[in-house]
């Protein structure tokens, strides 16, 4: 049931309708050109929860594998100014869109003119029902922050230090909220996924809102689906070998903001 957050994106991939590059410096996913290959599943893969779109004035977006026939059409897409994520985002926890296990996967932008645009899926091999939601017995809320500065368009690792340290013991990821902001104009949208120490096969995210300034507090987001997860396998680490994140962009975003929600389970 875990899930992976992907990203799709390009300064300039055309005006009409053309293929978004997969993202640079992707770890997890193999890369073939414009699109990402995903992994080899029994079962049909989910675009779950979130599908995310954000451009410079707006536009729609395809998504695209040999196997659907069809390609799904979107037509929600934020600004990347926009400070409120919910501006780009779709959610679909209980009622995934199936995916080709093992397919070549594409996103195409449907747009007047050649500018930035990038896009994020959350994929996974179930639902999240809503029983599964409220089954959730959190116990912990930490925060932390990274002073890196992203590389557009490319996956950046970001080293996090934690505000707060835990107690002994294993923790499960049941939440998480991310924020950027950059030193004076420019702001951009951007998505933030989780780096667990040992645990290679997922990498959970979410949409990062842009935060007012440097280390402030999240604001004008009001309403916010993907921040609360399932308890999940494999998601969890012990109070010993924190999370890290990495960060997807169109811009070099300076400062980043990571909130997570804990249940402890050892």
């Amino acid at each position: 049931m875990p899930f992976d957050l992907i990203a799709f994106g390009e300064a300039t991939p055309g005006t009409g309708t053309n293929p978004l590059a997969g993202a640079l410096n992707d770890t997890l996913y193999r890369t073939d050109g414009d699109d990402i290959q995903l992994k080899v599943s029994p079962a049909n893969w989910y675009l779950i929860g979130s599908f995310y779109a954000a451009c410079s004035t707006g536009a729609r977006a395809l998504i695209r594998q040999p196997g659907l026939g069809n390609d799904y059409c979107h037509q929600k897409c934020a600004l990347e100014t926009d400070l409120d994520p919910t501006q780009g985002y779709e959610h679909y926890f209980g009622r995934p869109l199936p995916l080709i296990g093992n397919e070549k996967l594409n996103v195409l932008s449907v747009n007047a003119t050649s500018e930035s645009t990038f896009v994020g899926l959350m994929i996974a091999t179930a639902p999240f029902s809503q029983a599964l939601l409220d089954s959730v017995r959190p116990t912990h809320l930490i925060s932390g922050y990274s002073d890196t500065t992203l590389t557009a368009y490319t996956w950046t690792p970001c080293v996090v230090t934690w505000n707060q340290d835990l107690p002994r013991g294993e923790y499960a990821i049941v939440g998480m909220r991310a924020g950027n902001w950059l030193t004076g104009d420019g702001q951009t949208m951007s998505l933030t996924r989780l780096l667990i120490p040992g645990k290679t096969q997922w990498r959970p995210g979410v949409p990062a809102a842009l935060i007012e300034a440097d280390h402030e507090e999240f604001q004008s987001v009001t309403n916010e689906p993907w921040v609360h997860f399932p308890k999940m396998s494999d998601i969890s680490f012990p109070n010993t070998n924190m999370p890290n994140i990495e960060v997807f962009s169109p811009g070099a975003l300076t400062d980043e903001n990571i909130q997570l929600l804990l249940q402890k389970i050892a």
